[in-house]
């Protein structure tokens, strides 16, 4: 019977002199012979491409998945500093409107035109926001259009890449 392990077979491969040299005192090193020192380490390589491929397979799916749920808390977010500016405003406009006006003595009348108040500064507090919001539309827009010249100066790298990579420059 062969040295040869059940299961495995015999590759000749080629190899620099230094690279082989290399081999050598590694597999003197630690004791094994050369070619098992040399199929553990193309195994290694070759389960790490595989992991590799299986990674890019994945990938999609994580990417959508956290970009999914990244725009889920961003629209959330967006919400929540609306509402902040709205209540902000509001609350500024009151404060600058009960500073001016005279307060009725009764409880239910005093509501009343608070109330009134609140709808007519919420009312103001929203027309100028409109503006800011415009900005907010302009400045996605333009962040956008920056995102898609990236992408395409990468694609360019990386089909200048290829061609390099080929030998077909």
């Amino acid at each position: 019977m062969s040295g040869r392990k059940r299961g495995t077979e015999i590759l000749s491969i080629r190899v620099s002199s230094d690279v082989a040299q290399f081999l050598r005192a590694k597999a003197a090193e630690r004791g094994l012979p050369l070619t098992e020192l040399g199929g553990a380490l193309l195994e290694y390589a070759a389960q790490a491409e595989a992991n590799e491929a299986g990674d890019a397979l994945v990938m999609p799916t994580v990417r959508h998945v956290v970009r999914q749920e990244l725009e889920y808390f961003m629209e959330r977010l967006f919400d929540f500093t609306v509402r902040t500016y709205m209540e902000a405003g509001t609350a500024r406009r009151m404060v600058m409107a009960s500073m001016l006006m005279d307060m009725p003595d009764g409880r239910d009348e005093r509501l009343a035109l608070i109330r009134s108040i609140e709808e007519v500064q919420w009312s103001a507090t929203w027309d100028a926001s409109k503006r800011h919001f415009a900005g907010l539309a302009e400045l996605k827009r333009e962040v956008l259009d920056a995102q898609e010249r990236f992408q395409r100066k990468v694609s360019a790298l990386e089909r200048a890449d290829q061609f390099t990579t080929d030998g077909t420059e």
